[in-house]
């Protein structure tokens, strides 16, 4: 019986070539993107899920007055291991760019410090070495597989040295495997922690991360409610209500620490799957039962002959399985093509050998089966309860039942790819808002060098020697980058005293700092290199002044820490976070406690190259053992916004996509449409009717569900615009113009797909139409 079945199912391919043809592929099309959103999410889901305690890892988080960092005092991780016997093991964790040396091999590196206890709280398995001593000494260092290749080639690298910084002479204890690309750790060599100053490490500035690792009978609930007040308990030199928590290892990449994270997109990715299958189903079914009036006469004939229902049905299924492993195959076939362009669009690193992976073949299967199920098992039912009688007459009992369905199968798929595109089209206004956002500074044209010891020893003779070049405008340096102010820190001013400080960002900065970057003084003015006070003094934002609620602020005391000094001006509000957050508090300061980590050199856009070539020479006069790294301040300012704009590419083609499969279903369906309605065509053009008039007859219906698609689509696409936006503090108006050019997009792409099959019919010639049968 199923080799019956399977032969008849191939005969209809066969015999119906194009329809047959639009099936397949669309059904391929949807099941191949439905396969690689599946692939991206599971590799977004299984970020940290690799190690083997991963749902015993936290990282201490830190929060004050509903402000979270995922920072934490350098000290807590011995406080904690000490006062809560649940805590089995704790590491720090600070990860920066470090200048790795060996021989002649020069090139930065992301080094992270941490405690000895690191490889055993996490699963980095290592190739050479023991794990729980390769980090001991404080001059140890362990190389991933890819450091180790590059530096020592085919060398034995342990017991070797290297140097850091060209500071730290470290020896080689251990080869690490390289860290996976779903791991929220990442780095490229792994040193002690130790070998940063005592005083720090026993210090309370919140200026790392902690990583615990918790006994498997731990209550998580009391563990959190006991340590909540460790920095208030630990920390005498301020009164501010720190309050320590822990967030979950595996919810890191997921969930930001207020709730809202990557999740978001697996989310929308995950719908954007199921729909763009649904999709594919949809034109399935609308092609199969359009198509029931062509076989009414088998099935008529079968049934009286004495096949029952679900001989039918089973038929049908089979023909619908036929039809779907034939697509999943050439679904299959499509991921591996574009699998290495999906990657490069996404950002990800999804290998072939995932394939091999039982439970997401399994997935993959699963997706095709339920294809099979959806795409056939309506036709199916339909089909078989055909009347006997009524069919072998050529009359449908459900013809007005399947022209219903049909409308609504197609109103469904344009309501998808007009969502879809508008979903697209506010991504992308968001991208350009941000883009064209004025950040209160001036970002372009902006070189940014990272500082090193031998900069740092002579850099006012650098910055003096660079500004000599006519090309560049002018030279300033600052601890963090001014679209990334991180630090933070307790301070107070006049009329509150040291017993009640705040938690303040702040940066520290060099005299040109502001005029570097053309931001604006609203009150007071900026520090004087000619006033040596200065350096005691700070400038304050307008959201400061806002928060201290004062009046008048210039010349008011103000304190980071015992630094007592007076504010001397109030810069304007800029953007020193991301888009995603609200302008905080800010306060600069040219105190040299907190050296700077950047130089940012301001230069006209007229012959840039030979000014980087300038750059370099002076460079090499003052640093010759760092090799000379730039980059503009603007692509770091778009890396902020990588993710969202891999989402708004990645939303482009699935928006195109949906509209593609829809067209699918257009176009067999206007060419079943043009085939049934052959003779009506060719008496009404018998009786005078215009090729035109013809065309808009049979476009008519199906512009008017396109239409009613626009009236579904834009409260569903408002709603989750307004949704996605929300992650945005300074976001962009929604605006109707999104709504009007999307509908428009679909509708012309509707009109153009329906214009061959249409226009064919309406010049077909009378004579020729009227014999057709």
């Amino acid at each position: 019986m199923l080799k019956s079945h399977l032969r008849i199912a191939w005969r209809g391919i066969i015999r119906h070539k194009g329809y047959s043809l639009i099936n397949i592929v669309g059904l391929a099309v949807g099941m191949a993107v439905c396969i690689l959103i599946l692939l991206w999410v599971e590799d977004e889901i299984s970020f940290d899920r690799f190690h083997t305690d991963a749902d015993r890892i936290y990282r201490v988080v830190s929060e004050n007055e509903g402000e979270w960092w995922l920072s934490s005092p350098w000290a807590i991780g011995g406080v904690l291991k000490k006062d809560f016997p649940e805590i089995l093991k704790t590491s720090r964790y600070t990860a920066r760019s470090a200048l790795v040396s060996y021989r002649d091999s020069n090139s930065y590196e992301s080094v992270a410090l941490v405690d000895p206890d690191f490889l055993s709280i996490f699963t980095f398995p290592l190739v050479r070495g023991d794990p729980r001593t390769v980090l001991e000494a404080a001059q140890s260092a362990v190389l991933t597989e890819k450091t180790a290749r590059q530096y020592f080639r085919n060398e034995d690298p342990i017991g070797k040295s290297i140097r850091l910084n060209r500071e730290h002479d470290m020896i080689v204890t251990g080869i690490i495997k390289d860290v996976p690309g779903n791991s929220s750790l990442s780095f490229d060599v792994l040193a002690p922690v130790q070998m940063l100053p005592k005083d720090v490490l026993d210090s309370w500035a919140v200026e790392c991360e902690t990583y615990v690792l918790l006994d498997k009978n731990a209550s998580l609930p009391n563990l959190r409610t006991k340590m909540a007040g460790t920095t208030v308990k630990y920390d005498k030199r301020t009164e501010v209500k720190v309050v320590n928590d822990l967030e979950p290892l595996r919810r890191i990449h997921l969930y930001s620490l207020n709730g809202t994270g990557a999740v978001v997109y697996v989310y929308i990715f995950s719908a954007i799957a199921l729909l763009v299958l649904v999709l594919a189903c949809a034109n399935f079914i609308n092609l199969t039962t359009a198509r029931s009036g062509k076989r009414a006469k088998e099935i008529g004939i079968k049934k009286v002959v004495g096949a029952t229902r679900a001989a039918l049905i089973r038929q049908f299924l089979v023909e619908a399985m036929v039809h779907t492993v034939l697509a999943f195959v050439l679904a299959l076939l499509l991921v591996l093509l574009f699998l290495p362009s999906f990657n490069n669009l996404a950002g990800k690193n999804i290998s072939w050998s995932i394939f091999r992976d039982a439970r997401l073949l399994t997935a993959m299967l699963g997706v095709a089966l339920l294809t099979g199920l959806l795409a056939g098992g309506y036709p199916a039912l339909v089909l078989s309860m055909l009347k006997p009688i009524r069919t072998l007459r050529q009359v449908s009992a459900t013809a007005s039942h399947r022209s219903l369905l049909r409308r609504m199968l197609v109103a469904f798929q344009f309501t998808v790819a007009i969502t879809l595109t508008i979903g697209a089209m506010v991504i992308h206004r968001q991208l350009d808002y941000i883009r064209n956002k004025d950040l209160g500074f001036d970002r372009l044209q902006i070189v940014t060098l990272e500082m090193n010891p031998d900069l740092l020893k002579g850099y006012e003779s650098l910055k003096n020697e660079l500004k000599q070049h006519a090309n560049v405008l002018n030279v300033t340096s600052a601890n963090n980058l001014p679209t990334g102010v991180g630090n933070i820190n307790p301070v107070y001013w006049e009329g509150r005293g040291p017993e009640q400080y705040v938690i303040m960002n702040f940066d520290a900065v060099d005299h040109d700092y502001i005029d570097t970057f053309g931001m604006k003084i609203a009150a007071g003015r900026d520090f004087s290199e000619d006033l040596e006070t200065d350096r005691r003094n700070y400038i304050v934002n307008e959201a400061a002044v806002r928060f201290m609620k004062l009046q008048d602020p210039v010349g008011k005391l103000f304190s980071i820490w015992e630094n007592e000094g007076r504010i001397v001006g109030v810069v304007k509000d800029f953007h020193s976070t991301s888009l995603h957050d609200e302008i905080r508090p800010l306060v600069l300061t040219l105190n040299q406690e907190w050296q700077p980590a950047y130089v940012f050199v301001k230069i006209r856009a007229a012959d840039v190259r030979r000014t980087l070539e300038f750059m370099e020479s002076v460079w090499k006069r003052f640093a010759k053992n760092y090799p000379f790294e730039y980059q503009f301040l603007d692509d770091k300012f778009a890396a902020q916004y990588s993710s969202e704009e891999r989402m708004g590419q990645l939303s482009n083609y699935f928006s195109a996509l949906a509209i593609l499969i829809s067209c699918f279903g257009l176009v067999g369906l206007s060419s079943f449409m043009a085939a049934e309605r052959t003779k009506e065509i060719g008496v009404r053009r018998a009786l005078g009717a215009t090729a035109s008039s013809i065309v808009g007859l049979l476009s008519r219906e199906f512009m008017l569900l396109v239409l009613a698609a626009s009236a579904i689509s834009w409260p569903v696409a408002f709603w989750a615009a307004s949704r996605w936006l929300r992650e945005f503090a300074y976001h962009t108006d929604i605006g109707l113009q999104a709504f009007l050019v999307s509908s428009a997009l679909v509708v012309g792409t509707a009109l153009l797909t329906l214009s061959y099959q249409t226009i064919r019919a309406a010049r077909a010639n009378p004579v020729e139409s009227l014999r057709y049968e």
